[in-house]
Parts: C-alpha cells; structure tokens; sequence
C-alpha cells in the first residue's frame, strides 16, 4: 500500500532526508553535511547538482534499507530560502549556486534602499528590512557583473524549486519560499512589478508562483530510478519556518513557537497581515496552510552563544566530559543547578550578533554586566541563558501588543532539551512552555502538508493527533517577581548603552 511520505529538508549546513509511515512516525532520517566555496569575501557558493546527488543518495539508502520503493505515496521538500540557482530552457544550471548566506550584492542594495521606502518595502514583502541575502539583490549582481550569465537565464530558480524541477520536471515558485525573495507581494500573491522594475530584473525570467499544497505529478523516471522508488506524486512542500509550524501544531490564530537553535526563532499564526498591527516591523509570510499567515520574529543570537562560551571558557571541562561520554551541555545544566539556580545579579546583553527583534539594531554587541570577584565561570552561562530567555519575552510582548496572545508557548530547538531552561522561559514570560513528542518538527511539518495535499489526511483538524506534546512548564508566581525585577534592569541597560530608543 502507498502510504509513506519522504522529505528532504535542506537546512543551511546539511540535508536531512526523512522517512514517514501512516501514523507519521519517523522511520528514518539521514543526513548529507555541505562544504560551500568561499570564492571571496562575502561570496559563499555550492555545486547544484550535489543537492540533488545527495537527495538520491540519502533516498535510495532510505528505502533500500526498509524495501518500500513500492509503498512511497509523495516526495515532498522544504528547507531553506534564498540560495539562487539560475538555468536556461533546458534545465541546465548556470555556474554554481549562490548559497543564501552569501551577501556579495552591498552596492545593490544600498542602491534599493534609496529606491524603495522602507515602510512600502515591508507593506508588500512582510520582509522587515532590506538584506544582501535577498534574490532581488542577487540577480542584480549578476546583471551588472555576470551579463552574459543574466542573458543565458532561463529562469532565477531558488534551491526549493530546483530539486522539485528535478523531480518532477515543473518549474515553479512556492509562495512561502518566495515570500523571502524581495520582489513578492505576499497579500496579493504575486511578483511586484514595481521592486523587480527598481532593480532592472525581467519578470519574463521568473517561474510562476504556486502553493504548497500543489501536486506537479509524478516523480521523474530517472528520479525513481536513482531512489529506487517505483512512482510517487511530488507535492510542492514549504519554506522550513511554515513546516516546523505545522509540526508543532501551530497553525491557528494564537499559537506561538519559539525555536532556541543557533539563533532564536519565534513563529506566531496570523489570520492576515496588517503591517500596521506591528509596532516594530517582524517578518511576516504566508503560512504552509492556506488562509492564514506566520509572523516570524527572529533574533540572530542564541544557541551560537551557548556554544561560544562553551568553547570560550570550558576547554578542559569539554575534554572531561568526552572522556566521560557526558554531553557538555547537560554538564552546564548541572553546574547550574548545583548551585540552586538562583535568580543573580549578572545580567547578559545577548546582542554578540547585533539586535534585529524586536529593535533593528545591528550595532548592538553582547554585554556582560554585573560581574563581581564571586562571579564564576557557571554563573556567566546562568545569565546567558537569562538573557536570550529576556529576549525571548521582549519579542512575545511584540506579538502582544500585535493582538496575539502568548500564554502558551510551544518550544522547539536545541533548547528545548534543556528543563533549566524551558523552566527560567516560563517564568520569564509568564508563560506555559511545552515541548513536543517528536522533535524534527520541520521535516513532520512537510510530511503532514503533502498527507493532506493527496488525501492521506481528509482535513488540517487531523494534524492535532500526530502532534502531541510532551512536557509541560508552569510558571511560579515568586520567581515571575523575582525575574521581573531583573527583566526591567535588563531593559534599562538597553536603553542606556543606547541599543534601543
């Protein structure tokens, strides 16, 4: 019977393929890590075909070792955004991708800045601000220094619509994937004439947009060859953000995630985007449901922070703890709490890699303040996790004052393994924290999408039965005084370093 899904979730650092059966259990995920080019400073490029290489490899292995090449019902994908690959009316691909991290186009966008006002820029793309990740900046790049590269391009695909070409022979242009393009009107669901006019982009070299839910038919023969798939249908799948919230059951109006990765996440259902509803301009895009929107407050420094004082100041704690077999970051948890855990008065600014919610500020840096000659090493990663636990309440107060509630917070990531620190986020924010039964929430997300998009599921109510929470935090009372106090000095001290207005 055909009733398994596959999903390839292309993350930035690697490709994870996963395995789905009927009740939506993960059957098995592999992983293919990149090696990118550095070519120059600021540029970060990537050989395409290896994305589709390493598909096909991590799949055929899937399914060779489960032998279901016969019961695969969809492929579906979802990942990462900007990374730009140009190819002509074959289908062949123009010199190397340009990863999306990759912020070559400066000029071009110092010069889109001065075309495009911000507050029109944020109304039509939900993008909050202008970057040199964005495709509209890229394709300019290559107009001015790569011409003849420009002239040879059939179409600008992104990653996303590039592996589903491949696998389905159909160039498009999913929606929430190209909500982070620079050139899409995200209420009215199609490429803005105007910024694409702005940037000298031919609209004519674009695919036509789609949603998530569209099936481009079968996969490809030589794509079920190199798998060892017999057939599937192939479902457009999502941008990674729109799937995780899907996976964790977020998508009615109300419900926020927080994913505490390497940087801070936080995802929030809107019912629609009114630009004037945000004090602070947040990203906002279409969800992977139709109807509905997510806003998408994000902060670029989290989880690197953990990891930049782990390396910075637990050299030889790390060697202990590999000889031990001990995860270090378990190991910091205990220290902590060896000491009770007490609400201290080391406060953590965690802006090492600028302020970007809920205030632009990309001078901001990180501040240790506080420090005393009781101070140990311990305490410095107590009021670390302090502090992205504050930033994290600064941006639900955002949502707040946008009208979305936040009593309940569904926690994600690489933190939400940690019961210190989901208990110091309740009483932060005043809020339940929830962590999730199954942690791949992106690569769930996608499946659950395409189950629906060929009928596996009959409607979104069904999501509710695969996701299923694991544990709960509540907030106590005399801690929630006890952090509001420090929470107000955290403020302050924004605002007197002048981070913040």
């Amino acid at each position: 019977m055909k009733d398994k899904i596959l999903v390839l979730d292309y993350g930035t650092t690697s490709l994870k393929a996963a395995l789905y059966d009927k009740d939506f259990n993960a059957m098995s995920v592999k992983s293919f890590e990149f090696t990118y080019d550095y070519p120059a400073p600021g540029f970060i490029e990537y050989d395409a075909e290896t994305y589709i290489t390493a598909a096909y490899k991590l799949f055929s292995e899937i399914v060779d070792e489960h032998k279901c090449g016969n019961e695969i019902a969809s492929v579906t994908v979802t990942g990462q955004a900007e990374t730009l690959i140009p190819v002509d009316k074959d289908g062949n691909v123009l010199g190397k991708a340009i990863v999306w991290t990759d912020t070559r186009p400066t000029e071009e966008i110092e010069y889109l800045g001065k075309h495009i006002p911000a507050d029109e820029y944020y109304s039509v793309t939900g993008i909050s601000g202008l970057d040199p990740v964005i495709p509209l900046a890229k394709i300019m790049w290559i107009k001015k220094h790569q011409p003849e590269r420009y002239e040879n391009t059939y179409k600008f695909l992104m990653l996303h619509d590039f592996v589903i070409y491949r696998l389905s022979g159909v160039m498009t242009a999913e929606i929430s994937v190209y909500a982070c393009s620079g050139y899409v009107d995200i209420r009215k669901k199609e490429y803005s004439r105007k910024f694409l006019d702005i940037a000298g982009i031919d609209i004519d070299k674009l695919p036509t947009l789609s949603d998530p839910d569209l099936i481009l038919g079968d996969l490809l023969p030589e794509a079920c060859e190199a798998m060892g798939v017999d057939s599937a249908a192939v479902v457009n799948g999502m941008l990674d953000q729109c799937a995780s919230a899907i996976g964790a059951g977020n998508i009615l109006p109300g419900v926020v995630c927080e994913t505490t990765g390497t940087v801070l996440a936080i995802a929030a259902t809107l019912p629609d985007f009114k630009p004037e509803n945000f004090p602070s301009p947040v990203i906002v895009l279409p969800h992977g449901l139709s109807g509905r929107y997510l806003a998408l407050p994000y902060c670029p420094t989290a989880g690197m922070l953990l990891k930049w004082y782990k390396d910075a100041f637990l050299a030889k704690d790390i060697e202990e703890c590999k000889a031990s077999g001990k995860d270090i970051y378990v190991y910091i948890n205990e220290k902590i709490e060896e000491k009770g855990a007490p609400i201290g008065e080391l406060i953590a600014l965690p802006h090492f890699n600028g302020y970007l919610s809920p205030i632009s500020n990309p001078d901001a840096k990180g501040v240790l303040y506080g420090l005393s000659l009781d101070t140990d090493r311990f305490d410095v990663a107590h009021a670390i996790m302090e502090g992205i636990s504050f930033l994290l309440r600064e941006n639900v107060e955002l949502l707040q004052k946008s009208g979305i509630n936040a009593d309940r917070i569904i926690s994600l990531g690489g933190g939400a393994k940690s019961p210190l620190w989901l208990m110091m986020k309740a009483d932060i924010c005043k809020a339940k924290i929830v962590t999730m039964k199954n942690e791949e929430s992106t690569s769930l997300g996608a499946a659950l999408g395409a189950a629906l998009a060929i009928g596996l599921l009959e409607s979104e109510e069904e999501i509710h039965k695969y996701v299923a929470v694991k544990n709960e935090y509540n907030s106590t009372p005399d801690r929630q005084q006890q952090y509001q106090v420090k929470y107000e000095k955290y403020l302050d001290l924004n605002r007197r370093l002048g981070f913040w207005g």
